[in-house]
């Protein structure tokens, strides 16, 4: 099935959200699950990408143009050697969620637990929002 999560372009001025699809293998019922789901496949695709010491240290005008659509122009090589944990990827996001660092929208309803029942269709989309905290001056 093809989802999609929201990102805000890093960088950019406007306030656009930008689509990025995923797609589930396995059906899943609650957000626990769909969030499991999501955060292996980020760290599988993370672990994949090869340590890279490129040949050519040039982007053609495309690469440019592609990578300022996502606010970062960069080489694309990965400079760290070591793999990620899945495990602790998969905790440190739900000890996140608990602790309320970010915000989970499906279709724009808010999902406050991670035991929600979720009803999912092709092509919804699931918005992401990292709440930071505040500092500062009572008076």
């Amino acid at each position: 099935m093809r989802l999609f999560y929201q990102q805000k372009v890093i960088g950019k001025k406007s306030r656009k959200l930008q689509k990025i699809p995923f797609s589930i293998e396995e059906p899943v019922t609650t957000l626990q699950e769909l969030l499991v789901q999501l955060v292996t496949q980020q760290v599988q695709q993370y672990n994949d990408k090869k340590v890279d010491t490129p040949l050519h240290l040039y982007l053609t005008d495309q690469q440019i143009e592609d990578a300022a659509q996502h606010g970062k122009v960069h080489f694309g090589e990965k400079k760290n050697d070591t793999l990620q944990s899945v495990d602790q990827a998969i905790s440190t996001m739900l000890l996140a969620f608990q602790d309320e660092l970010f915000l989970v929208l499906h279709n724009e309803e808010s999902l406050d637990s991670l035991t929600t029942p979720l009803t999912l269709q092709e092509d919804d989309v699931f918005t992401f929002i990292k709440l930071t905290m505040l500092a500062g001056r009572i008076w």
